[in-house]
């Protein structure tokens, strides 16, 4: 029985002695990890007070301790270098590099690269840091994305200048900030002011569709991905952003110069420089509707985008190179700007090589949808580096329209909660598809036995896409109505 005992207690040491190596060599394992996986010291501490919480070799245990001091808004966290990486209710300040240099981001959930400048736009809404601290989660212009830390700053809002907009006689007024050390804002008319915004009150909003009297209730939002707390029920989409190119404008030449005329600009620019009341757009308009009559892209668009990226037709490139869309004129390079033979050539290049052809094809990786839009959909995704470029050519579409488009076009706008298919006829074959959560928008033409028809985002033959063809109001395309938001 000794005997039988000694052994059972040596067993039992052997399993004790095993069961702590496993442990020992567990906690070796999980040290040397931690060594290996360490990414930074990160401080936790508060910004009013310097009152340190604690200094961490993971940006995740940081993140974590500032968030289980989240009652306390003065929380932040900093990196060796002394660059606050993330914080509570926080701005995101891209206005930190030269007019020439754009900053990249990837869209969230997604692999898709996208780009923006910041002397365009400074401020978007900060959502969260990445768990090695290396990237940040903003909202602005519609798009939610990373960026890298090192290519923005961060910034409490409550100490910070922002964006905002306001209801101006019966007008929405989106005051973009450019720059917060002079305080320096843009203003545009982008479009009538929604029944649900009131004059004397300042909203907030990074993507203009939905807005809130409330910074704090915004972020909440943002974070958690709903709207609870916005002012507005459903989602707002300002039509002037969000008509589709393949429209037909009710506005014709008289318009165009009547405009020209109301901003001071009464006769047509012949050399470069010109006088403040000359521009080569000035008894053009006739090229525009012409480029319409051919390639069936809305004349008033276009001419809201040369006014744009021309400055009202009194730029060089716009007199010199005849080119009045900013063609190739990048940001790194704007002298790299394309060259073309007329006005007439430029227009019908713009409707048919970059528009038909690539932002208005859905078969094209330009193509987000043919309207103007934000940095979430639209041309202003790839077309250009201002954050607010898709505003500004709706901001002078408005001011040319005076009502006369908005009262006779029809679009259907959503951001989709289900995928959806474009067909080319009545339970016929998919031209081209959208995703869930894509946003959407169509002119819409007739409806019937649950059907939308409406205009085809390309040219349509045989069935199929072909954006070779010409275009024609034959061009249309079918939804159901059962697979848009209900």
């Amino acid at each position: 029985m000794k005997k039988r005992r000694k052994q059972t207690q040596r067993k039992l040491k052997r399993s004790i002695i095993v069961f702590l190596s496993a442990l020992l060599a567990l906690f070796i394992i999980g040290f040397i990890g931690l060594k290996i996986t360490e990414n930074g010291t990160y401080t936790v501490y508060d910004i009013k007070t310097q009152e340190q919480y604690g200094t961490y070799n993971h940006f995740i245990f940081a993140k974590w301790k500032m968030h289980s001091l989240e009652e306390n808004e003065n929380i932040v966290i900093s990196n060796q270098n002394g660059k606050i990486v993330a914080l509570h209710n926080a701005i995101v300040n891209f206005n930190t590099k030269e007019v020439t240099e754009n900053t990249s981001y990837v869209v969230d959930g997604t692999n898709e690269d996208g780009y923006l400048n910041g002397s365009y736009g400074t401020d978007g809404l900060y959502i969260e840091t990445s768990n090695d601290g290396s990237k940040v989660l903003f909202m602005m212009s519609g798009v939610k994305a990373w960026v890298s830390i090192e290519d923005i700053q961060l910034f409490y809002y409550d100490d910070y200048l922002q964006s905002y907009y306001y209801v101006n006689n019966g007008s929405l007024i989106h005051a973009i900030l450019i720059d917060a050390d002079s305080a320096q804002y843009q203003t545009l008319a982008i479009g009538e002011a929604p029944d649900f915004l009131k004059e004397n009150t300042t909203y907030f909003s990074y993507d203009g569709n939905w807005f809130y009297t409330d910074m704090d209730q915004l972020s909440s939002d943002v974070l958690n991905d709903v709207h609870d707390n916005a002012i507005n029920s459903e989602a707002y989409f300002n039509f002037y952003q969000y008509v589709p190119h393949r429209s037909l404008t009710n506005l014709d030449d008289s318009d165009y110069n009547e405009y020209l005329s109301s901003v001071g600009i009464s006769a047509t620019a012949n050399a470069y420089p010109c006088a403040d009341t000359e521009s080569v757009l000035y008894e053009n308009g006739s090229i525009f509707t012409e480029v319409q009559d051919q390639t069936y892209i809305n004349a008033t668009m276009m001419f809201a985008v040369a006014l744009n990226e021309s400055g009202y037709g009194q730029s060089q490139y716009a007199i010199e190179n005849h080119n009045l869309f900013g063609h190739a004129a990048y940001d790194s390079n704007p002298d790299n700007a394309n060259s073309y033979d007329s006005l007439e050539d430029c227009v019908y290049q713009h409707a048919y090589n970059f528009l038909q052809q690539g932002y208005a094809n859905p078969e094209d990786e330009r193509y987000h949808g043919s309207w103007f839009g934000n940095k979430a959909s639209g041309i202003n995704v790839q077309y250009a580096s201002d954050p607010y470029w898709g505003e500004k050519a709706a901001s002078f579409y408005y001011s040319l329209d005076n009502g006369k488009d908005l009262n006779e076009i029809q679009i259907i706008t959503q951001k989709l909660k289900n995928d959806l298919n474009v067909y080319d006829e009545v339970d016929g074959s998919v031209l081209y598809s959208y995703e869930k959560g894509d946003i959407i928008s169509f002119v819409y033409t007739d409806s019937d036995n649950g059907w939308y028809q409406i205009m085809s985002e390309a040219p349509v033959k045989d069935g199929k896409i072909d954006i070779n063809s010409t275009y024609t109001k034959d061009s249309v395309g079918y939804i159901q109505a059962s697979d848009l938001n209900q």
